[in-house]
């Protein structure tokens, strides 16, 4: 579905990138929106965890929490640090609230670093399209770990479009294992056009 269309079926605004200042927060990048063609693709393929509810680590305008919340009405919760990004997902927010006030009541948006969120026991599904640095993005893998072994469940770490350095870490140092590989609906020019799945299952 075209960018524009899926954005006003939801009473959003989510095109476009948000670069941060020359020199600025140098361990994060720029927020770009996750193609909703790749979406629609993704969701019809992923199997979903047991009581599904999403974080979105660097969730820019927010085109994530809204399209999973709306599409298969499950909680979200968008972590955004970028204070203009942060600006555009609260009036995206408010939009959307106002011509779906109960889908709302499960979304949250925050304002704050990825690597301070306190990783809360019900979380099991979490989105990052390259928000960040890899030193950023350990430390935020190592505190769902920490909530997974003090609150055993089952969770999965969603990829967009990775870098060979997430994958690499998580598939050697971490709790998670490959579960999905989701291709782009176009034909791939590289490897790193698609959707990687990794999973924790804790042990019975």
């Amino acid at each position: 579905m075209d960018n524009y269309k899926k954005d006003d079926e939801m009473n959003i605004e989510t095109t476009g990138l948000i670069e941060w200042p020359h020199g600025v927060n140098l361990d994060y990048f720029r927020t770009e929106s996750t193609s909703y063609k790749d979406l629609d693709r993704f969701i019809h393929s992923y199997v979903q965890p047991e009581k599904p509810h999403l974080v979105d680590f660097g969730s820019g305008k927010g085109r994530i929490v809204f399209y999973f919340n709306y599409e298969l009405d499950i909680p979200t919760t968008a972590i955004e640090v970028n204070r203009k990004a942060f600006g555009y997902l609260q009036n995206n927010y408010l939009n959307y609230q106002e011509k779906f006030p109960k889908k709302a009541e499960k979304l949250t948006i925050l304002e704050e670093k990825a690597e301070n969120y306190k990783i809360k026991k019900e979380d099991n599904i979490f989105y990052f399209f390259n928000p960040f640095t890899l030193k950023i993005f350990k430390k935020v893998i190592q505190q769902i770990e920490r909530s997974l072994k003090e609150h055993p469940r089952e969770a999965d770490v969603i990829l967009y479009y990775p870098g060979y350095d997430y994958i690499f870490y998580l598939e050697k140092y971490s709790m998670f294992s490959l579960l999905q590989t989701i291709k782009t609906p176009m034909y791939p020019v590289n490897n790193r056009e698609c959707f990687k799945v990794f999973r924790y299952i804790p042990d019975k």
